[in-house]
C-alpha cells in the first residue's frame, strides 16, 4: 500500500506540473525559441522524469520504507525550490508582473526541485541498499566461517580416533601394507580438505590492517611445508603490504600446485640425476615498478582455455588435491584488494601475477 501511494504521489507531481506547463503553452503568446525551451520543454522533461521515477518506485524491489523516503525527498525538493521561486516572484508580483508568468515560473521551479529531490532520494535509497547488502554479506561470511569451524571440529575428532585405531591395528596385527597405506592416504586427504575448507572460509575477510611483509621470508616459511626435493625455490628481494599469515598460505598453495602439477608425467624420479638436481624451479619476485609480485615455475604450464576455470573451487586439473588450493589463492588476493592473473612464464610454465 505504501509503495503504491509513494509511486502515485511522485507520478501525481509529474502529471500536475506537466498539465500546468501545457496549459501555459496553450494560453501564452508565441515567444523565441530559447524562451520556449526554458519555459516549456525543460519543465516537460522534468515532469516526464517524475513519471518515470514513479514507475521505478512501483516496480523496484526495495523495501516500502525506502520508497516512502524517496517520495519525501521528492516533495521536499519541490517545496524548497518552489518556495524560493515563490518568495522571489512575490515581490515581482507586487511590482505588476503578470500572474500567468509568475505561475509558469513557479510551476517550472516545483518540477525542477522535485527532480533534484529525487536525485538525493535515489542516492539515499542506494546507500541504504548498499549498507544492507554489506550487513547481509557479513552475516553470511560469519555463518560460513562458523559452519566450517563446527564441521572441521566435528570431523577432526573422529579422524584422530580412526588414525589411533589404525596404528593399534597395525601394531597388533599383520595387516597388508598396501591397504594400510590407502587408509592413511584417505585420512590425510580428509584432513587436507578440512584445512582447505577453513582457509577458504576465512581467507575472504577483508584485510584492514596490512603491514610490510618480506617476500623472501614468507616464501621460505611456505616452502618448509609445501616444498619438495624435486623442486627448488628462487626468491628475489621485495616487500608487499599484506597480512603475513595469509600471504604465507597463498604461497604455500601456489608452491604445492606447482610441485603437484608442474612436472611432466613422464619424468624419471628414480634416476640418480633426478635425485641430485631438482627438475622444477619456482621463482618469486616483484613486478616492474613494485606494482605487485609474481610466482612462476618452469613446469608444463596450464593451457590457456583452463586458466580462468582453474580458480574455481573443485577444479583439480588432475592429481589428488582437494580442488580448493587456487580458489583459496584468489580469495586471499581479493581480501587484500589485489587482482590475480594466470599467464605463461618465460620458460613455458605457469606464472601467477598479483597486482597490488
Amino acid at each position: 500500500m505504501r509503495r503504491r501511494l509513494s509511486a502515485g504521489t511522485i507520478a501525481g507531481v509529474g502529471i500536475a506540473t506537466a498539465s500546468l506547463t501545457l496549459l501555459f503553452i496553450i494560453n501564452s503568446e508565441p515567444t523565441s525559441g530559447v524562451v520556449f525551451v526554458t519555459d516549456a520543454i525543460v519543465p516537460l522533461l522534468f515532469s516526464a522524469l517524475l513519471v518515470g521515477a514513479s514507475y521505478w518506485a512501483w516496480a523496484d524491489r526495495s523495501a516500502d520504507t525506502a520508497m516512502v523516503r524517496l517520495t519525501l525527498w521528492c516533495l521536499a525538493g519541490g517545496a524548497i525550490v518552489g518556495g524560493f521561486e515563490f518568495l522571489t516572484l512575490y515581490s515581482q508580483f507586487e511590482g505588476g508582473v503578470l500572474i500567468q508568468k509568475e505561475l509558469q515560473t513557479l510551476n517550472a521551479g516545483v518540477a525542477r526541485g522535485s527532480v533534484i529531490g529525487l536525485a538525493f532520494g535515489f542516492y539515499d535509497v542506494e546507500r541504504q541498499r548498499t549498507r544492507r547488502r554489506e550487513r547481509q554479506l557479513e552475516r553470511q561470511v560469519e555463518r560460513l566461517e562458523e559452519f566450517a569451524s563446527i564441521v572441521s571440529h566435528d570431523l577432526r575428532s573422529p579422524l584422530t580416533v580412526a588414525r589411533g585405531r589404525m596404528e593399534l591395528l597395525e601394531a597388533t596385527h599383520d595387516l597388508d601394507a598396501e591397504h594400510v597405506d590407502q587408509i592413511e592416504f584417505a585420512h590425510e586427504r580428509m584432513t587436507e580438505i578440512i584445512e582447505d575448507s577453513l582457509a577458504l572460509a576465512r581467507g575472504g575477510h577483508e584485510v584492514t590492517d596490512p603491514e610490510a611483509v618480506d617476500l623472501e621470508s614468507a616464501a621460505e616459511t611456505a616452502w618448509q611445508t609445501a616444498g619438495s626435493d624435486s623442486a627448488r625455490l628462487v626468491v628475489d628481494e621485495g616487500t608487499v603490504e599484506a597480512d603475513e599469515d595469509r600471504v604465507t598460505r597463498l604461497l604455500e598453495n601456489l608452491f604445492r600446485n606447482s610441485v603437484e602439477h608442474g612436472l611432466s608425467t613422464d619424468h624419471d624420479t628414480d634416476g640418480e640425476s633426478a635425485a641430485e638436481e631438482p627438475e622444477l624451479t619456482i621463482t618469486v619476485g616483484q613486478l616492474p615498478g613494485k606494482s605487485g609480485f609474481y610466482v612462476a615455475d618452469d613446469g608444463v604450464g596450464i593451457p590457456a582455455e583452463d586458466r580462468e576455470s582453474i580458480f574455481e573451487a573443485g577444479e583439480t586439473n588432475g592429481g589428488s588435491g582437494s580442488g580448493l588450493g587456487l580458489a583459496i589463492v584468489r580469495r586471499i588476493a581479493q581480501a587484500h584488494g589485489w587482482t590475480v592473473e594466470l599467464t605463461e612464464s618465460e620458460a613455458g610454465g605457469a606464472r601467477f601475477e598479483f597486482r597490488t
